[in-house]
Parts: C-alpha cells; structure tokens; sequence
C-alpha cells in the first residue's frame, strides 16, 4: 500500500524554523520504528517563502503553494491555519487523489513513533484520529480537528473531497464544514455519497495531553495546547521519552524499570493552555 501512498503535511514559516515544531516532526521520523523509509513518501508543503527555504533545507520533498490558495486561506500571524479541513487542504487533497495516490494527512505536531500504514482499516475509505466520547449507552459525540486522516483514493472519496469544498464556498463561516471530525459527526453527505468511516483507537493514535502505553503507541498529537513554546517543549519531552523506552527495551531492561508514558504534559497542561490550533 505504501508504493501509492503520499504523506501530506502543511506548514507556515511559524511551524518551519530553526528550532520548530517542523524539525520535532521530522526527527520523529528518524528515530521512530519502521518510520524512517516513510520520509521519502513525506510531502511538506509550505504557505509561504519563510516556510518553503526552511523546509527545502531539511527535507527534498517541498511544495509552494500559489496564490490561490493563499487568497482562499488568510491566516492571523502567528498561527498555523492548515490544521482544520481548509480551502488549501481540499485542494490538495483533491489533486493527490486525482492521480490515483492514497493520501495520509497528517500535522506537523504530529509525532510518528511507530509505522502506522500497517494498522489502518482495510474497508474503510477514510479512517480519522478524532476523540470520541459517550453521549450514553448507545451513541457517541465525536470533536477534533482531524489532524491524521488517511483517504483512500476512489471515486467516492473524490466526491467526498469535491462536496466538502463546495460546501466550504457556501458556507465560509459554518465551524461544522471546517473539522473533519465535526463532518464526519453530522454524515450527511457521508451517508449519501457511501463513504464508509473509521476512526482510529487513540490507545495507538494519542494524544499529548492524554499519556498512553509507549508499548503500543504509534503516533502521538500535541493538539492540546495553543502556544507554540509550549507545544514544543512538550514535543521534546516524548521524544526524549521514547528515546529512552527504545534503549531501555533494546538492553533488555525489565518492564517495572520502563517508563509506560511519557512525562508531558508540563506546559500544556489541560485547562491551562487546552485550545486545539
């Protein structure tokens, strides 16, 4: 699966610096088990020039964007405004999937641990990292940005993409057409184009706010705070700990002498700094 597969990432000049959430992202790459060979299938693009200079010193594979989807994207200085299901992401989503290519998206503040590709659903057209949560004994409410999502590449995603971007031109300002978890809760146009849906089990695909066995986790999000400085240095906190694990586990030390999860949250501390950017 991985030969027609493009992982996408988006970044802006805040993201990608020296010292930034782009290099975190990266390095998780390089140190992560099976992840290394998945960089030359790793797709950066770049909002602006800052971003693009940066990412082309660090990665090969980096894309401007146009001013097309500039004008379509007007982001606060600051801040980094791929991460909902924007006007830039549908187009490029769109275009990948054209060329017959799987896509994984995945943000930039998204660390890759472990190889994911091998557990994502076979069936499903489009599986997301959302969290879910109990509304009562039979249904449950879904919230998040949908910042890992894999999407199969088929005619009913294609229409899935094209709906999605046309509903974002009809309703610019609806919050409910800019999260794709908040798309996938409502299912209306899911339901009718057949668009068969998963989410993924956040044992694997965590997040940093929420610590979870380092044994199985595959990808880890540091969606659960808003500053940057913060983000980063909790970013590092889990690499450093999986570090750790890995030598730990490769000289053989016992499991009560394994750390299970990582030390962050300190800066993003829920309730405190708990905004999803």
């Amino acid at each position: 699966m991985i030969d027609r597969t493009v992982i996408l990432t988006v970044v802006n000049e805040t993201w990608a610096k020296p010292a930034s959430i782009l290099d975190l992202f990266l390095e998780s790459f390089r140190i992560g088990e099976g992840t290394e060979r998945l960089l030359n299938h790793l797709l950066i693009v770049a909002e602006d020039s800052r971003a693009f200079q940066y990412c082309n010193s660090k990665h090969p594979h980096c894309f401007k964007l146009e001013n097309l989807t500039k004008k379509l994207t007007k982001t606060p200085p600051g801040t980094q405004g791929s991460l909902m299901f924007s006007p830039t992401r549908l187009i490029l989503l769109t275009q990948v999937i054209e060329f017959g290519y799987n896509v994984v998206f995945t943000n930039a503040d998204v660390m890759w641990l472990r190889n994911p590709l091998s557990k994502l659903v076979p069936n499903s057209d489009l599986s997301i990292g959302c969290e879910l949560y109990p509304i009562d004994a039979k249904t449950f409410g879904i919230k998040g940005d949908g910042g890992f999502f894999h999407l199969k590449a088929n005619a009913r995603t294609f229409e899935f993409i094209r709906t999605c971007n046309l509903n974002r031109v009809l309703y610019p300002d609806d919050s409910e057409h800019q999260s794709l978890c908040k798309i996938s809760e409502k299912g209306e146009y899911i339901g009718l184009i057949g668009v068969e849906v998963s989410y993924f089990n956040e044992e694997k695909f965590g997040r940093l706010c929420l610590p979870c066995d380092l044994k199985q986790i595959l990808t880890v999000q540091a969606n659960c705070c808003e500053n940057i400085d913060s983000k980063i240095h909790d970013m590092k906190l889990v690499l450093d700990d999986w570090r750790n694990f890995v030598q730990l586990s490769a000289n053989n030390v016992s499991s009560k002498q394994t750390p299970s999860s990582w030390r962050a949250p300190e800066k993003c501390i829920t309730g405190i700094d708990s905004a999803v950017v």
